[in-house]
């Protein structure tokens, strides 16, 4: 009778609903009232629907379809999955397409986001593997349609072979990145397609792929003998030791060190990699280096150190002669290792003032709030970590360093300006609430990182925007499109001589970080803001002196030489414009 009641309860688990237990003292046969009874409890709906289960429901669920469909049907179910693992949307993971749309789509959608955000949203959306939501933002004709070579290469990073091919149906630039980004992937399939189909090639794939442990892909980039006498393949070829000793085992090392010649510099990373890689058989390759002649140096230490079991690694490197120093307390800083961070200063390592603030600094960036609590108890000056803190939003840290040092030590027109730049909204509204200055470096700051929401906020609290234009001028630069309109709306004034808001985007070219580096889109990001600029300015421009800023770049040949071009023939335009007037 217990085995047919267990069975009987195994296969009512199965269904989604508990067995109904026998009070004590009842009949095990009840009567037609009790059965019944018992055939309508079975039936209620309600009890397949208990936590317990609902556990098991999300846990055979992908995180975003926990996010957008199990903690919607109930109340309870949302409060019982509250934790932010199921409250987040992944979109470099597949997303329900009607809650993409719902999501992406209207109007005002990326109001809260910065440039670099827009900018990833594609490239998110191609590792997804959804080329249906990636026609949602092409259809929105904004910043986030822009579909330039990063979106092709962060498919072809993904292993997306169908969204590779549909981004160049949609005339996608090619990548030359994009093969070394598969390769470190390890998908196979798109390096052939990529290179089959004409994508520059990067001789820095094939060390991806040694670094990724693929060392099957990694031999078949090496015998299709593409490019091998180039100079990026030369490049590459004195880096594979060191990519073969941080993600293969020391047979593929071996093979990889006695035809690849390695110099002396490459020689003390390979060692470093090889301290911190996660093959099972690192110690094998530290002594297998060691007895090539590779040095034991401090450096070693460096990755090491980042590895959750770096104590078993540094106190083997210890006695085999490595030299503990300041390299292994700044990387365990940085990555908020204060486990590790302790252990090398209670071995003796002593940081001076440039070394601290470097630690100090490197951990406020990443909002390593537990080193630099680990550091201010040791005596050491965190003050350092304001800035680095404010400017990448760390709320957390930057209200710890107020109430550890004082208000007057953190809180200044610096911060909030670094702050703005973060475009965390939290933090502007904390910081503000505390009485903390700004001036117009705070609005300009924010008109880099391209976030109308902040913006806004900012202006409509009096934020002084400046009168000299700059916040048009880094716009225009990251040709920023929807920040450019928005600051027009908002009566952002141009330098009271506008010509020269247009040279100065052509001189702060050199400073962009989101202008693709080989994009061949008809229109370039840049070219965008500045043919804005001159429907506004274009009667008052320099033109000579913006012809010596694109000429004063000289940052990458190729392209500057394309800007040129452009500008003279914008400069042909507009006076035979003036001709005709």
């Amino acid at each position: 009778m217990d085995q047919q009641r267990e069975r009987k309860r195994q296969r009512s688990d199965q269904l989604g609903s508990l067995p109904c237990s026998e009070a004590p003292g009842e009949s095990a046969h009840p009567g037609p009232q009790q059965q019944s009874k018992a055939a309508s409890a079975a039936l209620d709906p309600s009890r397949i629907w208990l936590p317990e289960l609902v556990q098991r429901y999300a846990r055979s669920l992908s995180c975003n379809e926990v996010a957008c469909a199990l903690r919607l049907v109930n109340k309870a179910t949302a409060t019982q999955l509250c934790g932010p693992q199921d409250r987040t949307v992944r979109l470099s993971l597949p997303v329900p397409h009607h809650d993409f749309v719902q999501r992406w789509s209207g109007v005002g959608a990326v109001r809260g986001l910065t440039l670099k955000q827009r900018q990833q949203l594609p490239s998110l959306t191609a590792r997804s593997g959804s080329t249906a939501n990636l026609e949602v933002l092409l259809a929105r004709g904004d910043d986030g349609a822009w579909i330039g070579d990063e979106v092709l290469g962060a498919a072809a990073g993904a292993g997306q072979l169908e969204v590779c091919r549909w981004l160049r149906q949609q005339g996608c630039p090619w990548n030359s990145n994009a093969p070394t980004l598969a390769a470190e992937g390890g998908h196979q399939d798109v390096c052939e397609w990529l290179l089959a189909s004409g994508c520059p090639w990067s001789g820095s794939a094939v060390g991806k792929a040694a670094r990724g442990g693929h060392v099957g892909l990694m031999d078949w980039l090496l015998g299709t003998g593409h490019d091998s006498h180039s100079e990026s393949m030369v490049e590459a070829s004195e880096d594979l030791v060191e990519a073969g000793a941080a993600g293969c085992d020391l047979p593929t090392l071996q093979r990889l060190h006695s035809t690849h010649f390695s110099q002396r510099y490459a020689q003390v990373r390979a060692m470093a990699a090889a301290a911190g890689s996660l093959t099972a058989d690192w110690r094998a390759k530290v002594e297998w280096l060691e007895g090539q002649g590779y040095p034991q140096l401090a450096y070693s230490y460096v990755e090491a150190v980042k590895q959750p079991d770096w104590r078993d690694r540094l106190q083997w490197l210890q006695p085999r002669g490595y030299p503990l120093d300041v390299r292994a307390a700044v990387a365990a800083a940085e990555v908020g290792a204060v486990d590790a961070l302790q252990y090398v200063l209670d071995s003796g390592v002593a940081l001076d003032v440039h070394t601290t603030y470097l630690a100090v600094s490197g951990a406020a960036g990443g909002g390593h709030l537990a080193v630099l609590q680990a550091l201010h108890a040791r005596g050491f000056g965190v003050a350092a970590a304001a800035t680095a803190a404010a400017r990448g939003g760390h709320l957390p840290v930057v209200a710890w360093l107020v109430e550890a040092l004082g208000a007057d030590k953190v809180l200044s027109v610096e911060r909030f300006a670094a702050a703005a730049r973060s475009a965390n909204m939290e933090l502007l509204a904390w910081l503000h609430d505390r009485g903390c200055a700004w001036d117009r470096t705070a609005f300009t700051s924010a008109a880099a990182a391209g976030c109308e929401e902040e913006l806004e906020w900012l202006a409509g609290r009096g934020c002084p925007m400046g009168v000299h234009g700059m916040p048009y001028v880094l716009a225009a630069k990251n040709g920023d499109m929807a920040t450019l309109a928005c600051l027009q709306r908002l009566g952002c004034p141009l330098d009271p001589d506008g010509g020269l808001v247009f040279v100065r985007a052509i001189s702060q070219r050199r400073q962009s970080v989101h202008f693709p580096r080989h994009t061949r889109c008809p229109l370039s990001r840049l070219e965008r803001g500045l043919l804005w600029l001159l429907e506004r300015v274009g009667a008052v421009v320099d033109w000579d002196a913006a012809e010596r800023a694109v000429q004063g770049i000289g940052w990458q040949l190729e392209p500057d030489a394309e800007l040129l071009i452009r500008v003279r023939a914008q400069r042909a335009q507009r006076a035979q414009r003036a001709q005709h007037v």
